[in-house]
């Protein structure tokens, strides 16, 4: 009896665990609205911002191919960029995979870092840089969609009580303002939704709406003015085996080779990272480095952003392994940490590839190479849906067929970590590595307590099958130590379920 004379209810073993709250979502018409207003002012803004780049760096490029003589300048380049940079508070080795990585976390992105990396790109390119514009681009855009959302105060639409959903919007603007400045300078809105997509491992898809907004929105405006970047247009060949043949042999060579360009940009950054945290050490002898090869080569074709040799290779086939020099320039620049893209040298390299593979399969050199830019993009950056949507906007959807095959052929035989860090794919195989673990943990309990079902069978069996055919005992003995201690676990968990139970009803 309680001081109240009223009797309180004793608890019992089955007594269910009190039933939570009610979660209560609530749906704010007026954020909605503001997030309309912010996708279409963020997408005309990225738009301009693109246009903006692509004068600048393009006027660049016309001063250095006028004075092919800066490419001498390009350690004393790579050292003002990095004061500028210091100058501004940003990191020394800021590139674009640490501002991807970045935005996935949830962190915010620096308003400085969009004329940061347009001054910046801008100067590598002055002096001969084998970086291209659109990683920059993607940078940019990331950093004014955050700097134009500050005034609207977005929060979530389908906003939780109490909860502090800031670095969910820091996520949702840099990646809304990084697709709008992208599909300006590409003139490709659903490729470019769906790269950042991709690129945030689809954490802002609830987002997709505002950000298709803002996509259209920057090709709009970019369409209008017809600035950005423009390649040249192929003719498609008729669906046959032999072009489907040609496909899957190009989309090999471009998971190799793209895979190859990942692993070795990644490679040099770490390695110059490891043995001395000296950026402006590096930057000086990259670029002597490769003011040396360019000079006595005679590699100036080669420099910049790689878009003029594109279109070259689009009109006049090219059957060599020039290909090479582009990716060795290409990973030195990126390599030794100056600023810039690498997503048109990509394309850049994939083309020139696909033209090549066309003395093995001897179909037309000029399609091969429009399917290779696309299958070297998804092999390089671990991105196949935006590629192939990437590929279909540039080139027409009639090439669908052939790019998804290209696609698929070099996103399966490419490496699973790209240059933006792991995809998907391996994402996705990490995920049901621990759901068959956890299966397997269920088989080895039920096991031990005669309650096995249809699926503890299979698990089992496959387990048995799999230590036949291994021929291992310490496989063996380890299977047993750690069904001993499954056991051993749950055995003293309920132990001390029942205790507690036992102890809480002599205690009322």
């Amino acid at each position: 009896m309680s001081s109240t004379g009223r009797t309180q209810p004793q608890p019992t073993g089955n007594a269910q665990p009190p039933v939570p709250p009610r979660l209560v979502l609530r749906f704010n018409v007026r954020q909605a609205a503001m997030h309309l207003v912010y996708a279409a002012v963020c997408g005309v803004l990225c738009g301009f911002g693109s246009i903006l780049l692509c004068l600048v760096v393009d006027g660049a490029r016309h001063v250095f191919e006028q004075a092919t003589w800066l490419i001498w300048l390009l350690p004393v380049v790579g050292v003002v960029q990095l004061l500028l940079y210091k100058w501004w508070k940003l990191p020394l080795n800021l590139t674009t995979d640490a501002v991807i990585e970045r935005m996935r976390n949830g962190h915010l992105i620096s308003g400085l870092l969009a004329p940061g990396i347009l001054i910046a790109n801008a100067m590598t390119i002055f002096a001969g840089g084998s970086v291209g514009k659109e990683a920059g681009a993607m940078q940019m855009g990331a950093s004014l969609g955050t700097t134009i959302a500050r005034p609207f105060r977005l929060h979530n639409v389908v906003r939780r009580p109490h909860h502090d959903d800031t670095q969910d919007m820091h996520l949702y603007v840099a990646a809304t303002g990084m697709a709008a400045t992208f599909s300006a300078l590409f003139f490709a809105p659903l490729g470019a939704c769906m790269l950042v997509l991709e690129l945030m491992r689809f954490a802002g898809l609830r987002y997709v709406c505002s950000m298709l907004v803002a996509c259209f929105a920057g090709f709009v405006v970019a369409n209008h003015f017809g600035i950005g970047d423009v390649i040249t247009k192929v003719a498609i060949p008729q669906v046959t085996w032999h072009n489907i043949g040609m496909c899957v042999v190009i989309g090999v060579a471009a998971a190799l080779f793209g895979s190859l360009f990942a692993v070795a940009i990644r490679l040099v950054q770490g390695v110059t990272a490891r043995i001395r945290r000296n950026y402006y050490l590096w930057v000086v002898v990259g670029g002597l480095l490769v003011a040396v090869l360019v000079t006595a080569c005679g590699w100036v074709r080669y420099t910049g952003s790689g878009g003029a040799l594109l279109n070259d290779v689009l009109t006049t086939p090219d059957v060599s392994f020039a290909f090479a020099v582009k990716m060795l320039l290409t990973v030195i620049c990126l390599g030794f940490w100056f600023k810039g893209g690498e997503i048109m040298p990509s394309l850049c390299i994939g083309g020139m590839i696909g033209s090549a593979s066309f003395a093995m399969t001897g179909g037309d050199a000029l399609f091969g190479a429009a399917v290779g830019s696309v299958c070297f993009l998804a092999a390089f950056n671990r991105c196949p849906l935006s590629a192939f949507l990437l590929g279909c906007e540039i080139f027409g959807w009639a090439a669908a067929p052939f790019l998804a095959i290209g696609v698929c052929v070099a996103f399966m035989f490419g490496y699973p970590v790209g240059i933006y860090g792991a995809g998907i794919d391996i994402l996705a195989r990490s995920g049901w590595k621990q759901f068959f673990h956890g299966m397997h943990e269920s088989a080895l309990l039920d096991e031990s307590e005669g309650n096995a079902g249809f699926i503890d069978f299979a698990v089992a069996a496959g387990s048995a099958i799999e230590q036949v055919a291994s021929t291992a005992h310490q496989a063996a003995h380890r299977e047993s130590e750690q069904w001993r201690h499954i056991v051993g676990q749950r055995r003293g968990e309920r132990h001390d379920t029942h205790r507690g139970s036992a102890d809480s009803g002599s205690g009322g």
